[in-house]
């Protein structure tokens, strides 16, 4: 799968199953890329998972969509991990139009200012003649923007109306907290979402969620949301280590 393939998936609105990953080890990708997940994020925000961590999921990605979730949304980190050849960036805390338009300057060539260096992965170490690598990379890169606080709902219609902007991605943890919600069911929390998710229809923008488990997409898939980020490579181990010691000696 070519990374242009993932964005106009992305952009069909089919339903898509990815997962992040925790743990700094290229061989978690080569795992996932066998179950057949539909694409991985690294996550560079919440793990100890640096540039050469990076490179390294990326060079044994093959077909799998590698994208990160970076610190925030300064150019740097979003430039240098797409050189790497990462699909694309998953952006937090994206509050405003502003902090969105910020995302697109760092990420493209021709809209933005991303700096340009034509001996990096994305460009195939050199070998790619110049123009065709700036153009692809601004066709094929992948941008979601983390809508988690409640300043975001309120530029939502402003954020969600920004061309090239693929995915808006709800962050209910964090949304939860900035909206003084109780938990998960705080109805809250389900009227934000919900509205997230009408602003991605009124714009043509695809919605995306992150979920505890697969129980869960059903209810999102309603609203018109269509992709999904479930649990991590390690709560995924953690679980099926506790299957296997609940169990093993079970009856």
């Amino acid at each position: 799968m070519t990374s242009d393939h993932f964005r106009e998936r992305i952009r069909r609105r089919e339903p898509l199953i990815g997962t992040f990953v925790k743990t700094p080890a290229f061989h978690i990708i080569e795992l996932l890329g066998i179950a057949g997940l539909d694409f991985v994020v690294a996550d560079a925000e919440h793990a100890p998972i640096d540039n050469g961590q990076v490179d390294n999921m990326v060079a044994v990605a093959g077909v799998l969509p590698v994208l990160v979730r970076v610190p925030g949304n300064d150019p740097m980190p979003i430039a240098s991990v797409l050189d790497l050849g990462a699909t694309g960036v998953v952006v937090p805390h994206v509050r405003s139009a502003d902090d969105a338009v910020a995302v697109l300057d760092a990420a493209d060539f021709a809209r933005g200012s991303r700096g340009f260096s034509p001996s990096v992965r994305a460009g195939r170490f050199g070998t790619d003649n110049v123009e065709a690598f700036r153009s692809r990379a601004d066709k094929e890169r992948v941008l979601f923007v983390q809508i988690e606080d409640g300043e975001a709902l309120e530029q939502l219609d402003a954020i969600a109306s920004i061309d090239d902007i693929d995915v808006l991605f709800i962050g209910p943890a964090d949304l939860a907290l900035s909206l003084g919600c109780s938990g998960a069911d705080d109805p809250r929390l389900q009227d934000a979402i919900t509205t997230i998710a009408k602003a991605g229809q009124r714009h043509g923008r695809a919605v995306g969620i992150f979920v505890g488990s697969v129980e869960a997409i059903a209810a999102y898939r309603a609203l018109g949301i269509s992709v999904f980020i479930c649990g991590s490579d390690q709560s995924f181990l953690l679980a099926e280590a506790r299957r296997v010691k609940r169990s093993a000696f079970a009856g």
